[in-house]
């Protein structure tokens, strides 16, 4: 659903902006990843998934036995159709395969306690471990992936991101497009303001020009009009 979408993206798009420039990275979603060299049929596709240690180049799969690695995180956004899947099924293969960090995030669907609930589970000693308190729908709580060095908050029915480096809130697209035609604004506004000190710059050069002018027809030399 729409709601769906706009919650994933807002957790992909920031992150492709905040990594824009690694060589390292991959961010991808809704892509299918293959982790049963004996059936590869087997596969499943996470929202969301980052890889650090890998190229960024474009992928039609993710398989486990040839990139040599599985995702360091993934993030889920249920649905009222995966609500238990993505709670139960998903968290067990995630850990199973060895992925670092599962965020699970419900914005609006299904079971009301869980409405608007981040969650959190980090792989430890290959069991996967819930970390921190759910954020719980109008929240301020924050949850941190090590492996992003992001938090991740409920807000609005969508995720907010936080630079932990910089502290800073990292802008959804839509924010990105608002901050940009601000810029824009604001250059014109600038822009015009320049041209209107040039303007009044060049009248004011060019009425004195003409009172110089005027007094050296009268044979008086400008420069003695103070005296």
């Amino acid at each position: 659903s729409d709601e769906h979408y706009r919650a994933i993206i807002s957790v992909r798009g920031p992150l492709e902006v905040l990594f824009r420039n690694r060589e390292d990275i991959y961010i991808s979603g809704d892509l299918l990843v293959y982790y049963d060299r004996a059936d590869s049929a087997k596969s499943v596709a996470p929202d969301l998934l980052v890889v650090r240690g890998v190229s960024p180049r474009r992928r039609r799969s993710y398989v486990l036995w040839e990139e040599g690695k599985p995702p360091d995180c993934v993030v889920e956004v249920s649905s009222p159709d995966s609500g238990r899947t993505d709670r139960v099924r998903k968290r067990e293969l995630y850990a199973r395969l060895g992925v670092a960090e599962y965020f699970l995030f419900d914005p609006v669907y299904g079971d009301p306690r869980h409405e608007g609930r981040l969650q959190c589970f980090r792989l430890y000693g290959g069991r996967s471990v819930p970390v921190g308190p759910g954020g719980a729908a109008g929240s301020v709580s924050e949850l941190a992936s090590e492996v992003l060095g992001v938090s991740m908050r409920p807000e609005a029915k969508r995720l907010r991101l936080r630079d932990l480096g910089s502290g800073k809130d990292l802008l959804h697209f839509d924010e990105m497009e608002e901050d940009r035609q601000a810029e824009r604004v604001a250059r014109r506004v600038a822009e015009r303001e320049r041209d209107r000190e040039a303007a009044a710059r060049q009248t004011a050069e060019a009425r004195v020009a003409e009172l110089e002018a005027r007094l050296r027809r009268m044979g008086r030399d400008p420069r003695d009009s103070g005296k």
